[in-house]
């Protein structure tokens, strides 16, 4: 702006100062009033005179250099004013001193200069082509702006080659632009398109040549994987034996040897465990096989000791000792993940580092793969840590009919359970697969339905299209949502403002402010007769043959058949549960029965659903416990209350739970300040920042930290 506003100025101001007559006088006189065919025709001929070459070559780069004329052009005013620059020196003083008056001394001829320069640097910018690049730098070689236009052309080669996205492009940009930003990408990039292109038939042969032609490959460990996954396709036992014996230096040798032997020895019996070494004599990690049946026997625990965690067994015994920053709350197929400096490995039963910990973060093992994170990107490794998706996508989601969706530069594909990307990431969203098809946004911004082929088996019509249940999918057009089968078939039209989910074979319609329910068939079964309030969507499904409606501001069910079964006559309903339903009238809650009938008047300020026999109930600001008659078992004095399960709930009284019967005895005094559900009936419950493992089953405790506190009961 600062240059643009120097021109301004120059002819507004500066060129009118005439001085005495002349030719170059004259030249500026025309160019003040912006006479530019005359002030050019005496620029040029003024060029013939040597003493006036330096102020006649600056004239005429100010000609070219402002864009109201006809003879505007950036390249030719660059020329003129280099010109003008070089032969300046030479002029006299007094040239020098008359010259000053139009703005052409050292410091003006510079201005202008970096004026132009920077000029067509916007203009190549704003054009973005390799030729405008191209002819910058070869134009402009001094220009200050070149290592950005060096800069802009590459990444301009760069996206050019990544439009093609061969690795041959890539090689040849690299080739070409050594010194590149992007030259680190481009390796990246080449590597992995060189190993998909001579891979792409997936053949044994293709990954043997592989290997044998680019062995300084960061792909030759995927090659190594492919190869193995390919040798053991339907994972045989008969497959992964073959493989160790012909190809003894892959580095899945060791996972083959230890699929052979977990599947082997799944049954778990002993003799299997004694028939494996016989049969398999050669199995180079055979050991501990009994402590390994007994260990898959054995229930953990995580427990920790001041800042550390270790394991226990069921029995309270610590079987792995405090070492972890933290540790998982169980083992999945046989590990469990652990953290040290802030990072998560894997550890066995016997407490041995099976995977370092180097990842950011890791999701449970399930079918022997794990999905982690490093580097800020997601991968996949097995159970012994072998890498079977490399650390390249934004986010990995769990496997649905064998494939998982994977988001790579804001798009999305699927992969399988050997790495294989088998539908390319190409898609701008994308669902999990269910009964067969994936819901998939192709760059139309359109939803259709893809196959594990990739094969499009629903066109890509629809603003949105949700998940297959049972054969059918709620699909969006034009803000309307409407139901589809697996062929694409409309079996509910596209009336419907919004719609709930699939429960019990029936699905809520919501049209403007009313509620109704079709089939799977798309038969209407109850008419838009109902009022539609918001919190319906997701608690006005079907459960247990009811689905909760409104009418006129009152509430009452409906069943499978479409009848009014329970009049809309309460301000509220909660769902039946051991034949019994809470309803609100006058502000109070009681009980109806199936038939409609009220069993346990409407007395209560809040009353939840019947567990274990008991209902919770909420009187004077205190819960308490009625029986199935309405009998108060429990006298209400608890801030909070959970459910009945087993003969046992959880209460709280002051901020603190504790534990009671349906005798109202306090099997555990209020003293915890936090309690979670464990499995097989065990609770972990804290004081304080201490924490202990308590047994519903037994009633006790099973283990305590260090100054978990001595009023924490038996």
């Amino acid at each position: 702006m600062k240059k643009a506003g120097w021109l301004f100025t120059l002819s507004c101001i500066i060129f009118p100062v005439l001085l005495k007559a002349g030719g170059i006088k004259n030249a500026f006189k025309a160019l003040s009033v912006y006479d530019y065919f005359k002030a050019r025709e005496i620029f040029t001929k003024s060029l013939k005179s040597k003493s006036d070459y330096p102020i006649a070559a600056y004239g005429l780069s100010v000609i070219a250099s402002r864009t109201d004329n006809h003879f505007y052009n950036l390249d030719t005013a660059y020329t003129y004013i280099l010109k003008s620059q070089k032969t300046y020196p030479a002029a006299s003083p007094k040239q020098k001193s008359n010259w000053k008056i139009y703005g052409a001394d050292s410091a003006g001829i510079a201005n202008l200069k970096d004026t132009i320069e920077y000029r067509a640097y916007v203009l190549a910018a704003s054009r973005n082509t390799m030729d405008d690049y191209t002819h910058y730098i070869n134009m402009y070689p001094a220009a200050p702006e070149i290592p950005k236009v060096i800069e802009l052309r590459d990444f301009l080669a760069f996206s050019i080659a990544g439009k093609e996205n061969t690795y041959q492009a890539y090689k040849t940009f690299m080739e070409t632009y050594p010194g590149s930003k992007e030259f680190d990408e481009a390796k990246q990039r080449y590597e992995i398109l060189l190993f998909q292109t001579l891979t792409a038939t997936h053949t044994t042969q293709n990954y043997v040549d592989f290997m044998a032609n680019y062995p300084q490959s960061p792909y030759e460990g995927a090659a190594e994987d492919s190869l193995y996954r390919l040798s053991t396709a339907h994972q045989l036992i008969g497959e992964y034996h073959a493989f160790v014996k012909q190809y003894p230096k892959n580095r899945n040798v060791e996972d083959a040897w230890r699929r052979i032997y977990s599947m082997y020895t799944m049954d778990g019996k002993p003799e299997t465990f004694i028939h494996f070494q016989s049969t398999y004599p050669d199995y180079p990690y055979l050991q501990h096989a009994d402590t390994d049946l007994i260990l898959a026997r054995t229930v953990f625990y995580p427990v920790k000791s001041g800042d550390k965690w270790g394991y226990i067994d069921s029995t309270g015994k610590l079987r792995i000792p405090y070492r972890y920053e933290w540790a998982d709350s169980a083992f999945f197929d046989g590990l469990a993940a652990v953290a040290i400096n802030d990072k998560i490995g894997f550890i066995n039963k016997r407490g041995e580092p099976v995977i370092p910990c180097i990842y950011e973060e890791a999701d449970h093992f399930y079918k022997t793969l794990s999905i982690v994170k490093k580097g800020g990107l997601y991968g996949i490794i097995s159970s012994i840590g072998q890498i079977i998706v490399p650390f390249e996508y934004q986010e990995i989601l769990e496997f649905s009919e064998e494939n998982a969706e994977v988001e790579k530069n804001n798009l999305f594909g699927y992969i399988n359970r050997l790495g294989d990307e088998v539908i390319p990431v190409k898609y701008l969203d994308a669902l999990d697969f269910s009964e067969g098809m994936a819901s998939v946004e192709s760059n139309s911004n359109k939803y259709g339905y893809i196959n594990h082929r990739d094969s499009l088996m629903i066109p890509f019509t629809y603003d949105w299209a949700d998940r297959f249940i049972d054969s059918l999918a709620k699909i969006k057009i034009n803000g309307k949502f409407g139901l589809i089968d697996r062929k694409g078939n409309i079996i509910c039209p596209f009336n419907y403002d919004n719609m709930g989910d699939f429960s019990q074979g029936i699905v809520m319609l919501v049209q403007g402010i009313t509620v109704g329910y079709c089939d799977h068939k798309g038969n209407i079964l109850v008419p838009q007769k109902y009022d539609f309030t918001p919190d319906l969507l997701a608690d006005g499904n079907f459960r247990n043959g009811f689905a909760k409606v409104q009418l006129h501001k009152k509430r009452g069910f409906i069943d499978t058949a479409g009848k009014l079964v329970i009049p809309c006559k309460y301000d509220d309903v909660i769902y039946f549960s051991q034949g019994l339903a809470p309803v609100l009238e006058n502000k109070k809650w009681g009980y109806i029965n199936e038939k409609g009938k009220l069993v346990i008047p409407c007395k209560y300020d809040l009353a939840y659903p019947f567990s274990d026999s008991l209902a919770k109930v909420k009187v004077g600001g205190l819960f308490g416990y009625i029986n199935m008659e309405g009998k108060m078992i429990i006298a209400p004095q608890f801030n909070l209350a959970n459910d009945f399960k087993n003969n046992l709930a959880i209460v709280d009284t002051s901020g603190k739970f504790g534990l009671i019967d349906k005798k109202d005895t306090a099997i555990v005094p209020c003293v915890w300040t936090d309690v979670k559900h464990m499995q097989h009936d065990l609770l972990k419950v804290m004081i304080g920042d201490k924490m202990a493992y308590y047994s519903l089953k037994n009633r006790q405790y099973l283990w305590k930290e260090e100054g978990f506190g001595s009023l924490a009961g038996k």
